[in-house]
């Protein structure tokens, strides 16, 4: 049964912000101590999670359009740090798959973009199915989130404008 199956009988629905916080509260409490400290903020499709650098980060997709949510890394930090990290997990994918699941993707999507995930049908926005995503996020993080670290890709080294990601850092909750 997938993650949408098991919700959708659920009779209490939660906005997409009630849904984003459970999660995020659901995720610290499934992960070890040293991975529950990371940044969080959403907005009204996505959640993103971050350990210092908000360009390789863990999202949250409520794709309404698609009927579908996506949960993964997301690597978003340049070219050269994301093709870095492309080849990086491209090398471990079968380990990732048989720790995580067939289920797990890796895509490029331009050389700036590219992300590990998985994706299913989006069930009800409820506390079971919150549950749910953030058991597959925490295991996701437990997992990915010490490969990030062995990587040691360092971080791009551009300019960031105010405008450019200051709608997010404004939202950023430690």
């Amino acid at each position: 049964m997938t993650l949408a199956e098991r919700s959708i009988t659920r009779p209490s629905g939660l906005n997409r912000r009630e849904f984003f916080a459970a999660i995020v509260a659901d995720a610290r409490a499934n992960l070890p101590p040293e991975l529950a400290r990371f940044r969080h903020r959403a907005n009204s499709m996505l959640l993103k999670l971050d350990y210092g650098n908000d360009r390789i980060h863990y999202e949250v997709w409520t794709d309404g359009a698609r009927g579908r949510i996506e949960i993964g890394l997301h690597f978003e930090d340049g070219p050269a740090s994301t093709m870095a990290y492309l080849a990086f997990f491209d090398q471990r994918i079968v380990e990732v798959k048989h720790l995580l699941g067939p289920q797990i993707e890796l895509e490029r999507w331009t050389t700036s973009w590219g992300h590990l995930f998985e994706s299913e049908r989006l069930g009800r926005l409820d506390r079971r199915f919150a549950e749910d995503v953030a058991r597959r996020l925490a295991a996701q993080i437990t997992i990915l989130q010490p490969l990030v670290e062995e990587a040691a890709i360092p971080p791009a080294q551009r300019d960031v404008t105010s405008g450019e990601r200051g709608r997010w850092r404004r939202r950023a909750k430690r």
